[in-house]
């Protein structure tokens, strides 16, 4: 049921051409209740003129049920500088699971 939802995103977001998307919290590592968000961290292009409050609202808009999911959007620069930093983006490497296409 869980890869079911993922899947479902994943396809969804084909339309912003992701160049990478990482599952992490509870849910990669496991430990999720039923009730468990998704958090997502996605890498697009496609954001590169979007605030960040206007990139999430475009995810939002791609899925039909976008209920239970916390996402983190980046260009691909945005993230390249915030995977060198301490804080949520490393975490999410070193814990998390990188979603295939």
């Amino acid at each position: 049921m869980v890869e079911e939802r993922i899947r479902e995103f994943l396809d969804k977001l084909k339309n912003i051409e992701p160049e990478l998307v990482i599952l992490f919290g509870s849910r990669a590592r496991g430990d999720y209740l039923k009730s468990s968000d998704y958090d997502l961290i996605i890498v697009s292009k496609h954001f590169s003129n979007l605030d960040f409050r206007e990139r999430i609202i475009k995810i939002y808009e791609l899925l039909d049920d976008p209920t239970n999911l916390d996402v983190l959007c980046y260009t691909p620069e945005e993230f390249e500088e915030k995977r060198k930093e301490i804080g949520i983006v490393r975490k999410a490497l070193e814990e998390g699971i990188i979603l295939k296409f």
